[in-house]
């Protein structure tokens, strides 16, 4: 798949129309007035939707399922899935959440993700650590009853608990580890391999700002896309529409349509991100400890435009915020419900009040996972003890008999 930057290159070189003017800091595209609502209409379907921004672990995936014989059905859910993937290549979003968001049965989705596990790199679209582990194990003949056991208490050999591993399994030390050599083959974060290397700058996409009377406004900012017209030397005879120059024509013709379409990236853009700071305006005023759950299916139902497009439109774009620059997606979380009430709380914000509990735990009161469950009820957050260390885990934070080892 073509970078988009590339294609439009490509395109500049090939029509004499097309042109790239120098920009100036003094040119700002849109500007939309935090205070005001957009007129929430469909738009048409861009002609540039399908070039990739950048080489990733994603266009790597999107190649291997355009060439598939997944059906069109199977297609949509897996391109909806394929944008869920977290760095290492994991699905981290709840099998009844991604359901309910795509109106789909839990056996159809099995299916789907059974056929997306032959993708590589293997071990992608796993749910676990176990998955990931068992489809490479798989993949390179070397499961047996032995490895498939000590998978099954995979949480005891992150722990380093090798004493209840030999309990349980009943083999020799030296069998043990000999299993664990033959897991350490194996890649735990596959995905991680398609990242990037090299530390970047990042030029944000979106820039929203708060004046002085409080008020926020949203707008995109200058760049290589907004700066491509038609050349306006070709003008005279546009507007003459010369009858017997096909081939201008042609050029002409192709020219409005992209520019046509780089004009709809850019609303589309525009829009989604004013209706998604609106939902996480709580998070502007107050941080992430009030971010709300949100998911592409609301932004979809507020702006009537169709989730893949959402998802397209907010692939690797960051956002300027009071609070700090962060990647569009970040504002798109899954949410638990409050005790004793029907409001939702986002995920980031549990993670988040578990990071702080834990950072200010004193050497002679290492929180337990236990113990954070209760000091989270004060913050009328309730979930259980695996939920919290499902969180520490994301958050990679060792478990409190691990933790100690920092105050000796």
């Amino acid at each position: 798949m073509l970078n988009l930057k590339t294609f439009l290159k490509k395109k500049i070189e090939d029509n004499p129309l097309l042109i790239e003017k120098e920009s100036s800091a003094k040119d700002d595209l849109q500007v939309q007035p935090f205070t005001d609502k957009y007129t929430r209409n469909s738009m048409n379907l861009d002609m540039i939707n399908n070039v990739s921004y950048s080489k990733s672990l994603r266009e790597h995936l999107i190649d291997q399922l355009t060439i598939s014989n997944l059906n069109a059905r199977e297609k949509i859910v897996s391109n909806y899935l394929i944008n869920t993937l977290d760095d290492a290549g994991y699905i981290t979003e709840e099998e009844g959440r991604i359901c309910q968001t795509l109106g789909i049965d839990l056996n159809f989705y099995n299916s789907v993700i059974t056929k997306l596990q032959s993708f590589e790199p293997t071990g992608v679209f796993s749910r676990s650590l176990k998955e990931c582990l068992t489809l490479q194990l798989t993949e390179k003949g070397l499961i047996n009853k032995q490895l498939i056991h000590l998978l099954n208490h995979i949480q005891l050999l992150a722990d380093d608990n090798f004493k209840k591993l030999l309990q349980i399994m009943k083999i020799t030390k030296e069998e043990l580890f000999d299993l664990i050599k033959i897991i350490r083959k194996c890649n735990p974060k596959p995905g991680l391999n398609y990242s990037k290397d090299t530390m970047e700058v990042i030029t944000p996409d979106i820039v929203i700002k708060r004046n002085e009377s409080g008020m926020y406004s949203i707008k995109l900012t200058q760049n290589y896309f907004s700066n491509i017209i038609i050349d306006e030397t070709y003008k005279d005879i546009i507007q003459n529409k010369v009858k017997n120059n096909d081939t201008l024509n042609g050029h002409f013709t192709e020219a409005k349509m992209i520019l046509t379409s780089i004009s709809q990236r850019q609303k589309t853009l525009l829009k989604v991100s004013y209706e998604v700071m609106l939902q996480q305006r709580n998070f502007l005023e107050n941080g992430i400890n009030f971010m709300k759950p949100l998911n592409l299916e609301k932004i979809a139902k507020i702006t009537n435009l169709h989730i893949s497009t959402i998802s397209r439109s907010i692939q690797n774009k960051f956002i300027e915020t009071p609070r700090g620059t962060f990647e569009l997606k970040y504002f798109f979380d899954s949410g638990l419900s409050k005790k004793n009430s029907d409001e939702e709380i986002s995920s980031k914000t549990i993670e988040n009040r578990i990071k702080e509990l834990i950072k200010n735990e004193k050497r002679d009161d290492i929180l337990s996972d236990d113990k954070i469950v209760r000091l989270l009820e004060g913050f009328d957050i309730r979930i259980a003890r695996r939920t919290v260390a499902k969180y520490r885990k994301k958050l990679n934070i060792l478990p409190s008999s691990k933790r100690k080892n920092k105050f000796l």
